[in-house]
């Protein structure tokens, strides 16, 4: 189940893709071939539903040239991953002695 926040942000992907479409002048009928989705599957992907296989949103994103822009989890992002990391860096770093070998 989704949260209400992550419903919204769904529900604004599928609005965004919408205005993409409709900008490339491309009607459900053709999105839905084109994607290689059902005509049903591409209306409710417009409408953020949660339902709708993932691999749909991806085919619209490359179908209207947006797949470039897609920022999916990327570690760059991740702002409690990278305080994690900072958290576990060592305070000092000290160098390591060589081995003598004594003969």
């Amino acid at each position: 189940m989704l949260s209400p926040e992550m419903r919204a942000r769904l529900e604004q992907i599928g609005v965004n893709l919408r205005v993409a479409r409709k900008k490339r002048n491309i009607s459900l009928n053709q999105a839905a071939e084109k994607i290689g989705a059902s005509l049903s599957s591409v209306r409710r992907m417009e409408q953020g539903d949660p339902a709708v296989r993932i691999e749909t949103y991806l085919a619209a994103l490359e179908v209207y040239q947006l797949d470039r822009t897609l920022r999916f989890a990327e570690p760059e992002d991740d702002r409690i991953g990278l305080a994690l990391e900072k958290q576990r860096l060592p305070q000092r770093i000290r160098s390591r002695k060589e081995k003598r070998l004594d003969f």
